[in-house]
C-alpha cells in the first residue's frame, strides 16, 4: 500500500515537471522564490530603516512554500480536467484521501528545500545570526509548516472542481497569506477580526514558533507547533470532505464540474 502511495506521488511529480529540464525546474522551485524573499526583505529594510531583518527573513522564508504548495497544488484538479483524468479519479472506487495526499508529497519536499535555502540566504545576505538557535527545533518547525501549507494547498485544489477561475483564487489567497500570517508585520498589529483570521491561516503559528527560537524564553514553542499540526490536519480533513461533496454531486448530476 505504501509503495503504491509513493509510486502515485512520483507520477504526480513527473507529470508536473515533464515540460522542464532539471535545471529549469530547480530554478523555478527555488531560484524565483529566493529572489522574491530578497525583494521583500530589501523593501522592509528601506521602509523601516533597519538592518535587523530576522523577523522578515523568517516570515518570507516560510512564504517561499507559496509557489509549490499554493500555486502548484491549487491547480491539481484543473490539470486533471485538462488531461482527461478527472473522470477516472471521481469514478474510481478507491479511497480518495491517499490519492489527494499523494499529490502533495513532492511539493512539500520542494517547499522544505526552498525554505531552507531562504534561511541560508538570510544568513548570508542579511546577516541573520543562527548561532544561538536550536537547529533541530528549527528543522522540525520548517517540516511542520511545510506540511500544513501542503494540506492547505490540497484543500484549495478541491475548489478547482467548483470554479474555473482558480488563478484568481490562488493569487488572492497568496496575498492573504502575506497579510495574515505575520510574515510582513506582526499579527498583533491587525484588528481583532484580522487576528481571528490569522489563527485560521497556515504558517501563522510556525512563523511565531520560529521567532521564539531567537528569543531567550521559548515557553510557547511547543504549543504553537502543536496548534499548527492541528491546523494542517483540519485542512487535510476538509479537503477530503469537500471532495466527497463534489464526488456525490457528480454522481447525482452526471457532471464532473460544479460550475
Amino acid at each position: 500500500m505504501f509503495r503504491r502511495f509513493f509510486d502515485q506521488a512520483y507520477l504526480y511529480h513527473r507529470g508536473r515537471r515533464a515540460a522542464f529540464v532539471a535545471e529549469e525546474f530547480v530554478l523555478m522551485q527555488i531560484g524565483y522564490p529566493l529572489v522574491t524573499l530578497i525583494f521583500y526583505c530589501l523593501i522592509a529594510s528601506y521602509s523601516f530603516h533597519t538592518t535587523n531583518l530576522t523577523s522578515w527573513v523568517i516570515g518570507n522564508a516560510f512564504l517561499l512554500c507559496t509557489y509549490a504548495c499554493i500555486f502548484g497544488l491549487g491547480n491539481i484538479f484543473g490539470s486533471e480536467r485538462y488531461f482527461g483524468r478527472l473522470r477516472s479519479i471521481i469514478a474510481s472506487p478507491c479511497k480518495k484521501l491517499p490519492l489527494i495526499l499523494a499529490s502533495g508529497v513532492f511539493p512539500a519536499l520542494f517547499a522544505v528545500c526552498a525554505s531552507v535555502c531562504g534561511f541560508l540566504a538570510g544568513a548570508l545576505v542579511f546577516r541573520v545570526d543562527f548561532s544561538g538557535v536550536n537547529l533541530g527545533l528549527a528543522a522540525l518547525t520548517i517540516l511542520c509548516g511545510m506540511g500544513t501549507a501542503t494540506c492547505f494547498g490540497l484543500f484549495l485544489s478541491v475548489f478547482g472542481l467548483m470554479s474555473d477561475s482558480m488563478h484568481l483564487v490562488l493569487n488572492i489567497v497568496s496575498y492573504l497569506m502575506m497579510i495574515f500570517t505575520g510574515a510582513e508585520f506582526p499579527v498583533s498589529q491587525l484588528p481583532l477580526a484580522g487576528r481571528a483570521i490569522a489563527q485560521l491561516m497556515p504558517l501563522t503559528k510556525t512563523i511565531a514558533a520560529m521567532n521564539t527560537l531567537f528569543e531567550p524564553e521559548q515557553g510557547q514553542f511547543w504549543t504553537l507547533l502543536l496548534a499548527e499540526l492541528a491546523t494542517g490536519a483540519a485542512y487535510a480533513l476538509l479537503a477530503r470532505a469537500v471532495f466527497g461533496l463534489a464526488e456525490r454531486s457528480a454522481q447525482r448530476s452526471g457532471r464532473f464540474d460544479l460550475f
